[in-house]
Order: C-alpha cells, then sequence, then structure tokens
C-alpha cells in the first residue's frame, strides 16, 4: 500500500496534488497540514481534495484532526505521537467522534504496543520518518502484532520495495512525490514498487 502525506506545495494547490497522486494510482492520501488553523484546513478541502478523492473513490484521511475528519465526512485520521499525549483517549471515545466505520491510525516508536493497539480497535500503526532503514528492520523483525504497520519516509523505489518486504505493509512518502518533476510519474513508480513485492 503506497499513503501519499499531502502538505503544503508552493508549485501545486492540496486539490492538484490529490489529483496527481490518484493519477498515478495512489490509494490512499492523508493530509497533513499542521501550519493551518481547523477553519483553513476545512476550506483547503473544500477547494476540492474532497471532491477529488470522493470522485475517485480514494481512502482520505486527515492528521490529528478527529473532530474535522467527522465533520467533513473523510475515511478517518491518523494521531501523532504529540497529539495523542496532548489528547489521550481510548478508541471507543475516538470512534464515537468520528464513526464506528472510521479508519484509525496512530504513531508508534516501540513495537510492544501494537499488540494493545490491535485489541483497542486501532486500524493501523505507522513509524514516524525519523526512523532509520536500520532501525525500521528492527521494529519489525520484534512486532509481535498483525497489526497492520506502515512506514513514514522519503523513500525511493528499491527503499519502498525493500520497506515492504521487511514486513511493513506499506509505505507513507511526501516529497517523494510532492516535490518530484512529475508528481503522476513519481507515484506510478513508487506505487508500482510497493506493488511488485
Amino acid at each position: 500500500m503506497l499513503q501519499y502525506i499531502l502538505s503544503h506545495s508552493e508549485r501545486y494547490s492540496a486539490a492538484e496534488l490529490a489529483q496527481m497522486a490518484i493519477e498515478g494510482g495512489c490509494e490512499w492520501i492523508c493530509v497533513h497540514m499542521p501550519e493551518l488553523s481547523d477553519h483553513e484546513l476545512k476550506a483547503v478541502m473544500q477547494e476540492g481534495v474532497l471532491d477529488v478523492c470522493r470522485e475517485a473513490g480514494r481512502i482520505l484521511t486527515i492528521d490529528d484532526r478527529p473532530e474535522l475528519a467527522a465533520e467533513l465526512g473523510v475515511h478517518g485520521v491518523r494521531l501523532s505521537l504529540q497529539y495523542q499525549t496532548a489528547n489521550p483517549a481510548t478508541a471507543f471515545e475516538l470512534r464515537e467522534k468520528i464513526g464506528p466505520e472510521a479508519i484509525i491510525g496512530l504513531e508508534v516508536v516501540d513495537p510492544a504496543v501494537l499488540t494493545t493497539l490491535a485489541k483497542a480497535d486501532i486500524d493501523f500503526a505507522y513509524l514516524p520518518a525519523r526512523f532509520t532503514a536500520e532501525e525500521r528492520a528492527t521494529f519489525i523483525k520484534t512486532a509481535s502484532s498483525t497489526l497492520p504497520v506502515v512506514a513514514q519516509g522519503e523513500f525511493n523505489n528499491t527503499e519502498a520495495a525493500d520497506t515492504i518486504m521487511s514486513g511493513f505493509k506499506g509505505v507513507a512518502v511526501s516529497k517523494a512525490i510532492t516535490d518530484a518533476p512529475d508528481p503522476v510519474a513519481a507515484t506510478a513508480s513508487l506505487r508500482n514498487a510497493v506493488l511488485l513485492m
């Protein structure tokens, strides 16, 4: 699985980035714009991101904004460690906010918590980009849970494929697509690298 972390770009609007990622075959877009207020982010989402993702039938999640995710009717949220620490909530409380069918992903740094998260109705975990390739490999080798784990980073095709081969269920990238000369081609290339494994 390939997740695209959609963030601010000087070259393209958020809707244009979402469209290009979708044209490249990306099936999951995560909007990450912590610099915006809820009101500003809602406007960005309503200026095309929602429509583009809905029309294409793609998964759309928002980072660290469960209330906004519920209001906009997106598929769910990814919650950073910083958000989790500042806003401790049970999976039940999160589901109350965003609905029983919502996708909930949590940032993790300790493989020991995966079993607990799987029992707590969390759908996936993601490893932050600051982990090195060696640290990612150690993490996934010591994980004793069936909870899907996605590795976040700026992977090239070989690194993305290697990450999937090591046991991760997906990779999440941002600048590898956003800053590419051709975001559509970059997305397609990464997606193919992930799917071939």
